[in-house]
């Protein structure tokens, strides 16, 4: 037994004994009822084959594939992932900037960088998952993506400057002059902002290999053909063909689509999806969005900006080019 670890289970030799004292068909089924077990659980995994089912009496049951039941026990959960990814991710980050000596590191030994930058891209890391989600789909869901990504890399570069200033005092005990705050901010701002382009960069790239583009569109059961509402909600999933539409949203070459059974992306651009929208009351309201009259919750002002609060949560921005057609509307 190896020292630290305890456990109920008998020793190895004491189990085999207990093993090959049973009757000899005893010992036969039990071997084949754990080869069989064996080669469901390892083999239909890799080959994506049901087993076929033992010749019993019992009546084999199968759950679908996207069961939780059939997930191979060594999958992670989401968040493990991201969390994961985020740690290699700052440990990569650190190792290089600790192989070049960043900010005169080279003085100190090479443990000691990998741990400083390590921490330091890790900060950076954590206020990235806090503030994108913000800027690109709340504060700035049209802008432009070179705006959003300098918003995102001013926002971040924040407690990265704060943690940078923080570990520079602990290695000497001496608190750097403002003036160098600044600096170190400028030169974090910088990095930032390749980063997360380059982020941005990679999630584009991954989103047009796994978006699919919208099919060709077919009448909707029990509705008249060639209905231009009727024709975009058949391109959509079939749990939102009938659900209520509440907005869309261009976001680079896809549309998000806001309905009253949450929100879908696909493959479009927004003028074809305006024009098959036309039978249905509403008004594009900025150079991304349209916004269906049925969606609308509420209004708000605030801070020069006029915004949509539809049924499902989401904020609509009004541009001022479309700000009198709305208020002709009578949204205002």
């Amino acid at each position: 037994m190896v020292r630290g670890f305890a456990s109920d289970r008998p020793p190895l030799w004491l189990a085999g004994e207990a093993k090959f004292a049973a009757p000899r068909p005893a010992r036969h089924t039990n071997c084949a009822n754990g080869l069989f077990c064996f080669a469901k659980r390892w083999v239909t995994p890799l080959t994506k084959r049901e087993m076929p089912a033992r010749n019993t009496r019992e009546t084999p049951v199968t759950e679908p594939e996207s069961s939780p039941a059939t997930r191979s026990a060594n999958q992670l959960p989401g968040w493990a992932v991201s969390i994961l990814r985020l740690a290699a991710t700052s440990l990569v980050l650190g190792i290089i900037f600790a192989w070049f000596g960043v900010y005169q590191t080279s003085q100190f030994p090479f443990p000691e960088r990998v741990a400083y930058w390590t921490l330091l891209m890790a900060v950076g890391a954590i206020a990235s998952i806090i503030v994108n989600p913000w800027v690109f789909n709340r504060w700035l869901p049209g802008a432009h993506p070179s705006v959003q990504i300098a918003v995102v890399s001013a926002l971040i570069s924040v407690p990265v400057t704060i943690g940078l200033v923080i570990l520079e005092a602990a290695s000497d005990g001496t608190v750097a002059p403002p003036s160098w705050w600044w600096l170190q901010y400028f030169y974090v701002i910088v990095l930032s902002a390749i980063l997360t382009a380059g982020a941005w960069g990679v999630e584009l790239l991954r989103a047009q290999k796994t978006a699919q583009p919208a099919p060709a569109a077919a009448p909707l059961a029990g509705e008249p053909a060639g209905a231009p509402a009727n024709t975009f909600a058949a391109r959509l999933p079939a749990k939102f063909r009938a659900a209520e539409i509440h907005a869309v949203s261009a976001e680079d070459h896809y549309l998000r689509v806001h309905t009253s059974a949450g929100e879908t992306m696909i493959l479009m651009r927004l003028a074809d999806a305006i024009r098959e929208l036309a039978a249905l009351p509403g008004m594009q309201t900025h150079r991304s969005w349209w916004v269906a009259k049925q969606g609308l919750a509420d209004t708000a002002k605030g801070d020069g900006k006029v915004t949509l609060k539809l049924k499902s949560g989401a904020e609509a921005p009004v541009s001022r080019t479309y700000l009198k057609a709305v208020k002709d509307a009578g949204w205002l």
